[in-house]
């Protein structure tokens, strides 16, 4: 019974930490996309121009998804991770609006819209 109540303490500690971090890694990612322009995209790489109210204002980055991550990088450098150990990422593009599917580790599914200018 010990064994029980300790493991669903331990889930319940670690299942509100990966919903706190998709949150922080969208607010993040809402915030480098604000006012941004969409320049090509396919189901596993997001290019974009930052919004000229950004700190980096009119710089080309990518938002991958590499191997079980998603992730921002620079176009010719920099890297910053977003999302870790998801089993399966995916981009839908409609236009200048991204969808981002995900599916973590605990087989809950997450979707988010991005919409650039």
């Amino acid at each position: 019974m010990v064994f029980l109540i300790n493991s669903y303490h331990n889930n319940n500690k670690h299942l509100f930490q990966n919903e706190s971090s998709w949150a922080i890694s969208m607010l993040r990612l809402e915030q480098l996309t604000a006012d941004a322009s969409l320049i090509k995209a396919d189901n596993k790489t997001i290019e974009f121009e930052s919004g000229a109210n950004y700190k980096f204002p009119h710089k080309i980055y990518h938002l991958q998804v590499y191997h079980n991550m998603l992730r921002v990088t620079g176009k010719t450098e920099g890297h910053m991770p977003l999302l870790l150990n998801q089993q399966n990422i995916n981009f839908i593009t409609k236009g200048h609006t991204v969808q981002i599917n995900a599916i973590d580790q605990f087989q809950r599914k997450w979707e988010y819209y991005l919409d650039f200018q």
